[in-house]
């Protein structure tokens, strides 16, 4: 048996008050609510000298999805640690396999929204040159489209630069009519999806005329992106001196005969999507 005497009990008496004393003069964690560390998307005050922290309504990072989030709309742009990142790629089914879209993806738009789209810096501008030759004048004509292309809010752009014309043709040429045709592996068939009538006149060589073309007629995609083919075609009327007899001295006699034609374009690669 362990035997306890005096000396023991005052020993364990002193070190009993001494915890006493000391943790009566700890000192206190805070004076005012401005002493307490701040923590995201907390309310602190200070408590009998101890910090208290209540949840913050309306704050991102409260990880509760709010109608206001830090003074903005709430979503996925606007606090992402709430509502989750605003990213990933769109999806469109080959065969009986869903896979990822190429180009078309989930991103922050300049107002601050989750869109479903490609953006601007994965776009790169197409140029194609095609020559325009009738036998009585040579022009060149330039489209111009995006790659990836939005079928809902991109245009083809066209320059049309008369370059030669022969003796035998009576100025000026006018354009009158240009379409955009269009087929993909969604849609063998070719469809119109573009037509325009145009009120353009080349008066003489170095001449140009531009156009601008959007997609006027709906075409509704199978998939938020598609690989496919366009082919365009422009109206034009010119007139052209044809001889039609001979004169007692043997010079010609010319009559002016107008033409009425199409100038249709080879075919021309495209990668179509709609955004949302």
């Amino acid at each position: 048996m362990i035997k306890i005497n005096k000396s023991h009990v005052l020993l364990i008496a002193l070190f009993a008050a001494t915890l006493i004393v000391i943790s009566g003069c700890a000192k206190p964690e805070c004076r005012t609510s401005a002493d307490c560390t701040p923590k995201t998307c907390s309310l602190s005050r200070c408590d009998s000298g101890k910090c208290a922290y209540a949840p913050q309504s309306s704050c991102c990072g409260n990880q509760v999805k709010e109608s206001v989030e830090s003074g903005k709309p709430g979503n996925q742009c606007t606090c992402p640690s709430d509502y989750g990142k605003c990213e990933g790629n769109g999806k469109i089914k080959i065969g009986s396999r869903e896979e990822d879209a190429q180009y078309v993806k989930y991103y922050c738009s300049a107002d601050n929204q989750c869109v479903l789209g490609v953006e601007k810096k994965d776009v790169a501008p197409q140029n194609f040159l095609d020559l325009i030759n009738t036998g009585f004048f040579k022009a060149s004509s330039v489209i111009k489209y995006d790659k990836p292309f939005d079928a809902g809010k991109d245009t083809f752009e066209f320059t049309i630069t008369l370059d030669d014309i022969g003796k035998d043709l009576i100025l000026p040429i006018f354009l009158t009519k240009s379409k955009i045709l269009y087929s993909s592996e969604y849609a063998r068939a070719e469809q119109l999806i573009a037509e325009k009538g145009i009120d353009s006149v080349l008066n003489g060589v170095g001449d140009k005329s531009s156009i601008s073309m959007p997609m006027t007629l709906s075409y509704k995609s199978q998939e938020i992106e598609e690989i496919g083919s366009i082919r365009y075609s422009i109206d034009y009327t010119y007139k052209k001196q044809v001889a039609s007899g001979r004169k007692p001295s043997g010079e010609n006699i010319y009559t002016n005969e107008t033409v009425r034609a199409t100038f249709t374009a080879p075919v021309k690669p495209i990668f179509l999507f709609r955004s949302s």
